[in-house]
């Protein structure tokens, strides 16, 4: 059976889980979970760097995290791509927590993780719902019987906790807001209630006529529209011309073999993958590097003028979204 194509577009909310390989537990030992319950985050090193690179993987991807959970064997994280889709933002976490489990020697020569991720797409009427489902996957897993003790989500973050990677609360609590759901007791008393029969079917089933999207008629309708109909994408003349502005450089210097070209094509790499314009492999292709060229280029001058690839907005350049 053919497999369904994904569907994604600018600000997308996605409900995302990946899975390990059967009898894996990638994440963290159930066992030693139960066992030393109260120190349980010191004992999850894994879970810790997981954490770390899906912040990492966010912020390259200019993804809003919602909310997730960790479980032993598998992750749930609910997601809005307001910049690069999905598939780009997984296939970073996925390859590099890959990476980083058979450095630790944990799975030599075997694959971690359970063969491709789920995703849905949900309507913005069950963002809330879906961050829920996030939260209380693992008491349902019976991993522990109160929901706000559980270390290894964003739970504790809504409710006041300081996080150990940014979440993007504000669209989940003002939904709650307008749901009669005020302020931390209306977050503690809507984490408490049941799905309805209705919501439940939905977020583990999709819609009836679409098993990829979680929403009404119409919403499928729109999903499908706009994942098949894409806004363009800054071109790569546009996004030179912005990053000489940026640098009050000329376009030329941005292509030259010289320091100042190396930055430059740095921040066109940055900012194409974050606005979900191309890929590193593919800004690669336009100056004839590798992408792992450009990553490194990335990573050094990130270090040494953090605030150039931090910017909330770029000059000049048109596109759908706020980076």
């Amino acid at each position: 059976m053919p497999r369904h194509e994904r569907l994604d577009f600018t600000n997308a909310i996605h409900y995302a889980r990946v899975r390990g390989q059967d009898g894996l537990e990638i994440f963290f030992d159930s066992l030693g979970f139960r066992r030393f319950p109260l120190t349980p985050r010191s004992n999850a090193p894994h879970v810790q760097k997981f954490e770390q690179l899906l912040a990492a993987a966010c912020a390259e991807c200019g993804t809003l995290l919602h909310g997730y959970s960790v479980e032993p064997n598998s992750a749930t994280l609910v997601l809005r791509t307001a910049g690069a889709p999905l598939r780009e933002l997984m296939r970073r976490l996925v390859s590099r927590y890959s990476r980083y489990l058979r450095v630790e020697g944990f799975v030599p020569g075997k694959a971690v993780f359970g063969g491709r991720y789920d995703s849905k797409v949900i309507a913005p009427d069950y963002l809330a719902h879906a961050v829920r489902r996030a939260h209380r996957g693992p008491m349902a897993s019976g991993l522990g019987k109160r929901r706000g003790e559980y270390p290894f989500s964003s739970d504790r973050a809504y409710s006041g906790e300081i996080s150990s990677l940014p979440i993007a609360m504000r669209d989940v609590k003002l939904a709650l807001e307008q749901a009669g759901h005020v302020g931390s007791r209306g977050y503690r008393e809507f984490m408490g209630q049941e799905e309805t029969p209705s919501v439940a079917n939905l977020l583990s089933h999709g819609s009836p006529l679409d098993s990829r999207i979680a929403g009404d008629r119409a919403f499928v309708q729109d999903v499908r529209y706009l994942a098949a109909h894409p806004s363009a994408p800054p071109t790569r003349e546009q996004f030179i011309a912005c990053m000489a502005r940026l640098l009050n450089k000329t376009s030329a210097d941005i292509v030259s073999a010289t320091h100042i070209g190396t930055l430059g094509r740095a921040l066109v790499a940055c900012y194409a993958l974050r606005t979900g314009a191309a890929t590193h492999s593919e800004v690669g292709r336009w100056f004839s590097v590798t992408g792992a060229t450009l990553e490194q280029a990335i990573r050094h001058h990130r270090s040494v003028t953090p605030e150039l690839f931090d910017l909330a907005v770029l000059p000049g350049l048109e596109f759908g979204t706020n980076v």
